[in-house]
């Protein structure tokens, strides 16, 4: 009994210890402009014993912020702004937008903005970006943002800084499901206050069950030592 109940804390440990790197770094990136947090659950698969960490992606919306910066573009919806790397066309829901030296729409990292006809080159005074994505400089229309999608987003890549990359085909979102708003950003879908306290409840638990990995290695030495001499 003893060293199957330390077999089974070891690997509660290890849970714990998982749990706690996914808490904190969501918590890291509280104030990352739609950031979407990862959750570990505990499964049991078949053909296993224990059950086993498993962690995914959470993609409900975060709540959307009035910045009044007419470059910020916040999602309310489905789908993902497109932006091209280096590494090749990525999927992101930060909207905190910029202007670069050459008027080329750029997101927070520098990767330009795509719209259907690539990349957005701004020159002129007035921006107005519509519902539909279209892009207004000056009252004419310039290009309108590409918004995609996949069928599945637990598919989806989480390559960090806010960026996922799909690993098949993806396509616009029905009609109505996103409208886009100028002048908001979309936060992190997380409360900090409730994930400092889930991060203590864990650093607790993880305690209890040290505490308990250590009175079963007293038992055992108890064994060994003790039962064995007589």
């Amino acid at each position: 009994m003893p060293l199957k109940g330390i077999l089974e804390t070891a690997r509660t440990l290890s849970y714990y210890t998982r749990l706690q790197q996914v808490v904190a770094n969501n918590l890291a990136n509280a104030n990352t402009d739609a950031f979407k947090v990862d959750r570990v659950t505990a499964r049991i698969f078949n053909g296993s014993e224990s059950p086993v960490p498993v962690q995914e992606t959470d993609f409900q919306q975060g709540a959307l912020r009035d910045t009044g910066r007419p470059l910020d573009l916040a999602l309310d919806g489905d789908g993902f702004f497109v932006v091209q790397t280096e590494n090749g066309e990525r999927l992101t829901r930060g909207g905190s937008f910029r202007l670069d030296a050459g008027g080329q729409l750029i997101d927070a990292l520098g990767a330009p903005v795509l719209g259907k006809e690539g990349p957005l080159v701004i020159a002129g005074g007035a921006v107005e970006v519509l519902s539909d994505g279209a892009v207004m400089v000056d009252g004419a229309v310039l290009d309108t943002l590409r918004i995609e999608t996949v069928e599945d987003v637990s598919t989806l890549m989480k390559e960090g800084r806010g960026r996922y990359l799909a690993d098949g085909p993806t396509t616009a979102p029905g009609f109505g499901q996103t409208e886009i708003l100028q002048g908001f950003v979309e936060e992190a879908n997380l409360d900090p206050v409730t994930s400092m306290v889930e991060l203590v409840k864990i650093q607790h638990q993880y305690k209890a069950n040290v505490d308990a990995l250590q009175a079963m290695d007293a038992v055992l030495s108890s064994i060994a030592n003790d039962v064995g001499t007589v």
